[in-house]
């Protein structure tokens, strides 16, 4: 059962659900690795390629990517080897006792490019590019990228093939040893500077790894760029960046495709922000913010192609459902977070893939603490919000996973960490739960 909520929509524009496919621990080592995927995409086969972290067996992190095929039916299913389907490889990346860990991914003629961070041999984080074989999930070469800076850390956020067959990929370097909180929805880091790298196709194709890019660039006034994208005509890129200072401002740069700095924004009504698109209406982004009351609301901010601010609209707090949300009204904002790490462009307008419910009780007062107790909402719910080019609500849609045999009320949380749209025009979110992770497929 997958329980939905639709506001301002008609039943033609509200989507059904095609598929969901989802897998446990036993996907990546056993329950205790507890698979955490915040990116996904679907290559030219069909194929979707999910990629995260895990725990090893020292409680530290581990990249993880893993395959799903193109042809499985169209329905909910349970993805393990002991059932009648399975996923179709699965790779790990990283070192026992050590932090490592996959940001994001991008696929090109038969070859998944990944990015990341690694611990090296003495201890600091670098910068981590992988590049895999499709079909067998083989390393073909990978390489680390240390900071400038001596016995400093830095990570890659971001990636994305370019229309010349190239790859940029973006993230943080020069931070001090301690300082890399987490990234995508583990955290955020707190010192360093902002980078961005591009590769040309000659070297993407090489069987030999790049020893350096074929240009990079160091911006300063921001920490890490959190998401990046090409420009609708394919003269330029436009940087997603959290800016310097604490809280981080969201801050957006335009860059030519050689690297020159064409334009920069800071977006200070947008608050956290964690991924753009560029479309030829404007560029979009995602993120949250805290609201007048305490609690977190979703945020899209729309900047024009020439960089200027155009609007910034909220959403958050989904009413009604099923199982434990029956009835359910807008609750408390103080305690609910409506947290969003992905948008895309879909139909006419944008989907924000985000996560809602409440984080924690016990830092409240005792008789606000009775109230949070008693909300069904500490359970996380996946939370898509689709919008039209102008920011008007068209439909928002609050979702939670079990099997349609299960017949108990014990609900698993969920959030979305990710969101595109495939070659046919379905909508794929990549949905973090309780017992594992998975993606939904919405048509």
């Amino acid at each position: 059962m997958i329980t939905i909520f639709p506001s301002y929509v008609s039943a033609f524009d509200y989507p059904r659900e095609k598929s969901f496919f989802v897998m446990d621990g036993s996907c990546c080592g056993g329950d205790e690795t507890d698979p955490h995927a915040v990116h996904g995409l679907e290559t030219e086969t069909g194929a979707f390629i999910l990629s995260g972290k895990m725990i090893d067996q020292t409680g530290m992190e581990d990249g993880f990517i893993i395959k799903i095929s193109g042809s499985l039916p169209d329905e909910k299913i349970f993805l393990n080897e002991e059932e009648e389907f399975n996923f179709d490889w699965f790779v790990k990346l990283g070192s026992v006792n050590k932090r490592d860990g996959i940001n994001a991914a991008a696929f090109s003629e038969g070859s998944i490019f990944a990015v990341g961070y690694i611990q090296n041999q003495r201890g600091f984080i670098e910068g981590y590019l992988v590049k895999l074989d499709e079909h067998s999930g083989d390393i073909i070469w990978d390489r680390s990228f240390s900071s400038n800076k001596k016995n400093s850390e830095g990570a890659i956020e971001s990636i994305i093939r370019t229309s010349g067959n190239g790859i940029l990929v973006a993230g943080v370097r020069n931070s001090e040893k301690g300082t890399l909180e987490g990234f995508k929805s583990y955290g955020n880091p707190v010192s360093g500077n902002a980078y961005v790298m591009y590769f040309s196709e000659n070297q993407i194709y090489s069987e030999i790894a790049p020893e350096n890019p074929s240009w990079e660039v160091e911006i300063k006034g921001a920490v890490s760029v959190k998401h990046l994208a090409e420009v609708p005509d394919g003269h330029g890129y436009i940087l997603a960046m959290h800016a310097d200072g604490d809280p981080a401002e969201a801050k957006v740069l335009k860059i030519s495709t050689s690297g020159e700095f064409e334009w920069e924004l800071d977006v200070p009504k947008q608050g956290e922000l964690t991924a753009i698109v560029a479309t030829r209406k404007g560029y979009f982004l995602s993120g949250h913010k805290e609201d007048q009351s305490g609690g977190i609301d979703a945020s899209i901010s729309m900047i024009s192609h020439s960089g200027k601010f155009v609007w910034n609209k909220t959403f958050g707090n989904p009413t009604g459902g099923d199982l434990i949300f029956s009835g359910l009204d807008s609750g408390n904002r103080k305690l609910i977070y409506d947290e969003c790490w992905g948008i895309t462009q879909f139909r006419n307008g944008l989907v924000l893939a985000c996560g809602t419910g409440i984080e924690e009780c016990l830092e409240f007062s005792d008789n606000l603490r009775l109230i949070c107790e008693d909300d069904p909402r500490t359970t996380w719910r996946s939370y898509l919000v689709h919008t039209d080019f102008s920011g008007n609500l068209v439909w928002q849609r609050a979702s939670s996973f079990i099997f349609d045999d299960d017949e108990d009320d014990d609900v698993p949380s969920a959030a979305s960490e990710w969101v595109f749209t495939t070659a046919n025009g379905d909508l794929a979110s990549v949905v973090d739960l309780d017992f594992g992770m998975g993606i939904e497929v919405l048509e």
